[in-house]
């Protein structure tokens, strides 16, 4: 059932689920940790993450949606966003959107 009352993020279960990348790609987001906001509340049409990345952590592989839109939002420390060859710098308030079907591949990458 899903929850209909407000809760702080931190306090929905990080997903520990093993990765759906096969070996050796498991190993390369192996440093991160999810907590599946969207599915907490049943949201079935869009999901929300709140990704934790270690230092030197990535999101995922780089990669594009057909059919889903991609939003990032950084909280606090700082990132390097990976858009198509382009390198970006993102810090605490940056945020960036990929509209599905875009083709341009992404990837975030924790820098600390």
């Amino acid at each position: 059932m899903p929850n209909k009352t407000p809760i702080d993020a931190s306090q929905i279960p990080v997903h520990t689920a093993k990765s759906l990348y096969p070996a050796p790609f498991a190993a390369l987001v192996q440093h991160r940790s999810k907590r599946k906001l969207g599915d907490h509340f049943g949201l079935s049409h869009f999901g929300v993450n709140l990704t934790t990345l270690a230092p030197g952590a990535i999101s995922a592989l780089k990669h594009h949606h057909a059919k889903q839109d991609e939003f990032i939002y950084i909280l606090c420390g700082t990132a390097t966003l990976i858009y198509g060859e382009q390198r970006f710098e993102m810090t605490a308030g940056d945020c960036m959107g990929f509209a599905a079907n875009g083709g341009v591949g992404h990837q975030s990458r924790r820098g600390d």
